[in-house]
């Protein structure tokens, strides 16, 4: 090798581990691990509030009333326009994963280093970094939650108002939006809870069942008439209990009579449910609104933009649930053939 060359290896080398050393400059070493949140797991049950802040604000502050989870909800503009709820699940993975969170691996003391890591204060505007909260009668624990690291599914963290930088162990998996973490999907029904749906706009139609149990009927579906497949009434209640919103939106932030209208659609429930879905779009987005459910259902005082695609599955006219053959013969009167009046047979 020559002598340039082995400068050059020499050289690379020692910027690797330089890059490196950056990153790994610590206090005093550590042979064993420790928790992020000392006392958190003992209190979890007892957590009530929890709130996700970054650089661009808040975004997520959900409180535990009673059994439910709710959080404010907030426009693009950063206006709160009302609350609500969670999926209690993700919240529960989020809770058990900091409860679990154990610092394996110090990293940098130096600040001018956060950056690598996301673990900048979120006072800085460049900040990746999401300021954890939560909150039980009388304690509060804080955590600062940076990058992946770049194996596996462990997580930068560091403590505010503490220099030293951690590797975690934990898989700590937050939202990226304000919506994304709430309930979905739009109505907390299944579809065994529907047991009629009618359609209350143009040719009208209705379906319904007896009990949860059994398959949705026709309304006069005459004798000539026949299904398309055995399960397409079914499944306008499955895509029904089913639909998600992409952006939950304030009553007050759309004129919904500017709209066109798709499909409108009378529900009840076999609990005695009585409430009206509204479905209408605007270019290629659709959107969906409740009316005539309680004040107390909390899903009755929003607009929904919906898939598209999930709106068309909704727009269903009767001729959708019915064989072709079967329309036509039901439309078409029956033949009549003239007598051959011939002779007799002898």
């Amino acid at each position: 090798m020559s002598r340039s060359l082995l400068i050059l290896v020499i050289a690379a080398i020692l910027a690797c581990g330089a890059g490196y050393w950056l990153l790994q400059e610590t206090g005093p070493s550590q042979n064993e691990s420790q928790l992020a949140l000392p006392s958190l797991a003992e209190h979890a049950t007892d957590v009530d509030r929890i709130t996700l802040t970054n650089a661009n604000g808040i975004l997520l502050n959900a409180r535990r009333e009673n059994d439910r989870w709710q959080t404010d909800v907030y426009t693009d503009s950063s206006e709160l326009v009302g609350r609500f709820p969670v999926d209690h699940e993700k919240l529960a993975s989020l809770l058990q994963a900091l409860a679990q969170a154990e610092l394996v691996e110090p990293k940098t003391l130096k600040e001018s280093n956060y950056h690598h890591l996301g673990l900048q204060d979120i006072s800085a505007n460049d900040s990746l970094a999401t300021l954890v909260t939560l909150a039980s009668k009388g304690k509060t624990w804080q955590v600062l939650v940076g990058n992946n690291a770049t194996i596996g599914n462990d997580r930068y963290l560091r403590i505010p108002n503490q220099a030293q930088a951690w590797l975690s162990n934990s898989a700590i998996n937050l939202p990226l939006t304000n919506s994304e973490w709430l309930q979905q999907p739009i109505l907390p029904f299944d579809e065994s809870d529907f047991s009629s749906i009618a359609r209350a706009d143009g040719a009208s139609w209705q379906i319904l069942r007896a009990s949860a149990d059994e398959s949705f009927v026709l309304k006069d579906q005459l004798p000539t008439q026949a299904l398309k497949y055995g399960g397409v009434l079914d499944a306008v209640a499955l895509n029904l209990a089913g639909i998600h919103f992409e952006q939950l939106l304030p009553t007050t932030s759309l004129d919904w009579e500017s709209l066109t209208p798709m499909v409108t659609l009378d529900v009840n429930t076999a609990y005695g449910h009585a409430f009206r879905v509204e479905i209408a779009q605007q270019q290629d987005s659709a959107f969906l609104r409740i009316a005539n459910a309680t004040p107390s259902d909390y899903w009755a005082d929003w607009i929904y933009q919906i898939p598209k695609f999930n709106a068309e599955q909704l727009n269903k006219n009767i001729d959708d649930f019915l064989a072709i053959e079967a329309q036509k013969e039901a439309k078409e009167p029956i033949p009549s053939y003239p007598i051959d009046e011939g002779e007799s047979p002898q």
